[in-house]
């Protein structure tokens, strides 16, 4: 499989004199099913995730530029917003609880901020199937693309954007059909500038995706 997967349709990266950083230039790229993407956002620039078809997931990590060891915790961002939910906007926080994103815009409001990816682990012990390709693979291939210790990446670091999770009475938390239409999109404005890793959800062996992975859109701007 190729982990590349994904048709730019305008991509340039430039150098900031000051950090010597890439960051990535506005642009419209669409991932293929179980592609990924890799980006460098300035503080006040957008990333906006656009679901193409309809009830498919976006999983997304983030670390900041000037200290790639403090990332995105999808656990201080629900305690500091004092929701399980994203909303339009709530803030992401890190795990020093820095601001790293707002949200400017959601057309659907349901994302799972329980944290963590699927993997060939997860997959393994949850559906006995083997060697499965996972979000986790997509994530480590943008972390290696941006010269980035993917051995650091964690489960809290994760948000499933359009992930539809279902809370319980008796404590069960049960994964369901995402509802977003084709078309639904959340926009993102970085607070601070931030690696960016993305991965078009590629599973299959459970509701997340209804069963069908398909195209999903990123725009920088």
């Amino acid at each position: 499989m190729n982990d590349h997967q994904m048709t730019p349709n305008r991509e340039h990266d430039m150098t900031d004199t000051a950090t010597t950083t890439p960051f990535t230039e506005p642009g419209t790229w669409v991932l293929e099913p179980k592609g990924r993407k890799a980006i460098v956002l300035r503080k006040g620039q957008t990333m906006t995730i656009t679901d193409l078809e309809g009830q498919q997931v976006m999983d997304f990590i983030a670390s900041m530029v000037d200290d790639p060891v403090e990332r995105l915790s999808a656990m201080f961002t629900r305690v500091s917003n004092g929701m399980w939910d994203l909303k339009e906007g709530y803030t992401i926080y890190s795990d020093k609880c820095r601001p790293m994103f707002k949200v400017v815009a959601d057309d659907n409001g349901i994302h799972n901020m329980t944290g963590g990816y699927c993997s060939k682990y997860s997959n393994s012990i949850r559906y006995g199937v083997e060697e499965t390709w996972g979000c986790l693979d997509n994530l480590v291939g943008d972390w290696q693309e941006l010269g980035l210790d993917e051995t650091a990446i964690n489960p809290d670091q994760c948000i499933s954007l359009f992930m539809n999770i279902h809370h319980h009475a008796d404590g069960r938390m049960e994964i369901v059909e995402p509802t977003t239409k084709p078309g639904d999109k959340i926009v993102l404005e970085a607070l601070d500038d931030v690696y960016v890793g993305l991965s078009n959800c590629p599973e299959e062996h459970n509701p997340c995706n209804a069963f069908h992975v398909t195209p999903m859109e990123v725009t920088v701007a």
